[in-house]
């Protein structure tokens, strides 16, 4: 018996060491920090200064052990029970729950400076805080904003909570062309507007509800001047040019969508025995509560309206009808004026006797879709028709530019067709010819 016993000790004694040999135990670091974590502050106490999170743990463990061990395998406390307020340094106290054969040898840091203050709490009103005004597309106007729930409580350090002077909700107006209703994130500021951190807000986001309304509409129109009286015997009016020729109107929206594409000034230009180049600045001729977009430094109500006269050559003034042209499918054109005034130059003689059939004044609205535009009226002689018209020149037309409102075509409703006894020319025999003779 006494030796059976021996003889288990001995083996016993062998399994532990070979078990030793193939899992002796290791020193060194984890692989990952472990999270640090206060507990008991006081209920009327706050944590203010910004103490280590992590903690760096050095162990010893057995080498199965080290494939098994996790930051979740540990523990890294700071226990602040029974202290008040001021500065503190409390160690860091590191276990492991999982494997009671590991020890801890060190952590990093060992010790934590931990600066408590009396907690405070606030009920502040919510601002709303407008940003990018200047972004907000002409014409539109913000109303009073609405914020559901109006209020927000405020808890922090004492000295934290006495920094804030308005908790805010900014919403940015760049762009913005209708009513906003969304969730928007708070923070605090101090009265220079800076962020406040260190407190806690609650709610942490409130709905904001802001009107976005159109009070003004915009518009851009063509601008023409007149003249009025004659030049001295010998002279013409040889151009009309209107600085700036287009000018950007604003006013109510009624106003401005009864408005045609051109305006005019108040006043003609008086050339009356002029024999030289004339220039005034005349005054728009405006609807009620409209008026002229600012641009630089001009007076934005005015126009310069210069007024060329030359010597005749020969020169006259004619007006003759507006069309579109290379309008695209299924679209229809409407211009803002009918007629145009071309003012040409040549031999007195030509000038006497042309025909305006002999002139084309037109638009070319080629490649422009559905809407209104601002576009430049061409004139084109005919010369093909007539090789003499190549000494008369078009010195100006007015107005230089002319609006064309763009829109979808009526589809036309097809009506039923009666069936048709043939007429004389349809029977005619065949070789026939029909028609009046072309010239």
């Amino acid at each position: 018996m006494g030796t059976a016993l021996l003889a288990l000790v001995l083996s016993l004694v062998v399994w532990v060491n070979a078990t030793y040999q193939n899992d002796r135990p290791r020193e060194g670091y984890l692989p990952e920090s472990v999270p640090i974590q206060v507990q008991n502050v006081a209920p009327d106490l706050v944590v203010v200064n910004d103490p280590d999170e992590f903690v760096r743990v050095k162990i010893k463990a057995f080498e199965s052990s080290w494939s098994r061990l996790t930051t979740n395998s540990f523990q890294a406390i700071v226990d602040l029970e029974g202290l008040g307020e001021g500065l503190h340094t409390v160690p860091v106290e590191v276990t492991c729950n999982t494997d009671r054969t590991v020890s801890i040898i060190s952590s990093q840091p060992e010790k934590l400076n931990v600066r408590l203050d009396y907690l405070r709490t606030e009920t502040m009103d919510i601002a709303v805080q407008l940003e990018n005004p200047d972004d907000l597309p002409l014409g539109y106007a913000a109303g009073v904003p609405e914020v559901e729930p109006s209020s927000v409580t405020v808890e922090g350090a004492e000295a934290a909570v006495d920094r804030v002077a308005a908790v805010v909700a900014p919403i940015s107006l760049a762009g913005q062309r209708s009513p906003l209703d969304r969730t928007v994130d708070l923070y605090a500021i101090d009265g220079d507007g800076r962020r406040v951190n260190g407190v806690r807000l609650n709610p942490q986001s409130v709905a904001v509800r802001l009107n976005i309304e159109k009070k003004l509409n915009y518009r851009e129109v063509a601008v023409r001047a007149r003249t009025t009286g004659h030049p001295a015997r010998g002279y013409f009016v040889s151009s009309v040019e209107v600085e700036p020729s287009t000018v950007t109107v604003v006013g109510p929206p009624s106003a401005i969508a009864e408005m045609s594409g051109l305006i005019s000034t108040r006043e003609a230009v008086d050339v009356s025995g002029a024999t030289r180049m004339l220039a005034e600045r005349l005054e728009l001729e405006l609807p009620e509560g409209v008026s002229v977009l600012a641009e630089g430094d001009r007076d934005p109500q005015t126009v310069l309206v210069t007024v060329g006269i030359d010597a005749v050559v020969g020169g006259t003034t004619v007006e003759i009808p507006l069309q579109a042209r290379k309008l695209g499918d299924g679209l229809s054109a409407k211009l803002s004026v009918s007629t145009v005034d071309v003012i040409l130059t040549g031999p007195s003689v030509l000038l006497d006797n042309l025909e305006i059939e002999l002139l084309d004044a037109y638009v070319d609205l080629s490649g422009l879709g559905v809407g209104t535009h601002q576009v430049k009226t061409l004139v084109d002689i005919l010369v093909a028709k007539n090789q003499m018209l190549a000494d008369i020149a078009v010195t100006s037309v007015s107005p230089a530019y002319v609006e064309a409102d763009i829109q979808i075509a009526p589809t036309p409703t097809p009506e039923p067709t009666a069936e048709l006894e043939p007429s004389a020319e349809e029977t005619a025999l065949p070789g026939a010819r029909t028609g009046s003779a072309s010239r």
